[in-house]
């Protein structure tokens, strides 16, 4: 029986155009371009090696608005082999609590699953929060910061990377790895493939499909609530020149404002 892998996706905004909406103070993602989270493209390809090299089943899901589906067809080209996109507006504005909850209640309805990968956190939020809430509301290991993922016997290899060290972890599947940004080179996509996966299409699962209550998901569902925002201005530095003819006049300001020691003979 052929290994079953899931895959977490995001589409984000790109990071050079993030705008926030002044009334509600989330991502205004209709005023963006919007691209695939890259740690999440590190995931897919990790999952893509896997089935390389078993012949795995890959289906990548993701929560969020209808124009992620230019996501869902990236990754079908990339060689997933079914994708959904979990669309409703009453997932809207979610933190990442509803998220993991409404991806976990996502993958229980896929039914069966060996593994689970994502990228150990996306651009727009940075909180690495979503993947370990998933394997929480779905009572399974996991293996976080992973940069190298491998599957044998029944059992995913983790090489987990440490402030210390690199921790080479073995666990029994079902489990969720998270992987790291630039972990691997992930596969483009090609024109062949991309006209297959525009033909083949994406499943769009609404929150009846889900089976979650509107009050559990979106903003309702959300603990975090974003009361204000403002904007920092960014300090202006006064740069000064010195060349060799007042070298002194530099050494003897940075030594009395500290940055330099003199050591007596």
């Amino acid at each position: 029986m052929a290994v079953e892998i899931i895959v977490m996706v995001k589409q984000v905004p790109d990071s050079q155009e993030v705008v926030i909406d002044p009334v509600t103070m989330n991502l205004n993602r209709s005023m963006t371009r919007n691209v695939t989270n890259r740690a999440d493209e590190n995931a897919l390809e990790a999952a893509l090696s896997i089935k390389d090299k078993i012949g795995a089943n890959v289906t990548v899901i993701s929560m969020g608005p209808p124009q992620a589906e230019t996501t869902m067809i990236e990754c079908l080209a990339r060689g997933a082999d079914r994708a959904i996109l979990v669309s409703d507006r009453f997932f809207g504005g979610a933190d990442t609590y509803p998220t993991g909850l409404t991806l976990a209640a996502t993958i229980s309805k896929i039914g069966k699953y060996d593994i689970i990968i994502a990228g150990e956190e996306s651009s727009d939020s940075s909180t690495g929060h979503v993947g370990p809430g998933v394997a929480e509301f779905l009572d399974i290991d996991q293996i976080t910061y992973a940069s190298n993922v491998d599957y044998e016997d029944g059992y995913v290899i983790g090489e987990r990377e440490l402030e210390d060290g690199t921790e080479v972890v073995k666990v029994p599947t079902p489990v969720l790895v998270t992987v790291l940004l630039n972990s691997n080179d992930p596969r483009r996509q090609t024109l062949r493939r991309k006209i297959d996966a525009i033909r083949k299409g994406f499943e769009v699962w609404n929150i009846e499909k889900v089976g979650l209550p509107p009050e559990w998901v979106g903003v309702r569902g959300s603990p975090t609530i974003v009361r204000r925002m403002r904007s920092i201005k960014e300090k202006e530095r006064a740069g000064k020149k010195y060349d060799l003819t007042n070298l002194g006049e530099l050494v003897k300001e940075l030594y009395e404002k500290k940055v330099l020691k003199m050591e007596e003979e």
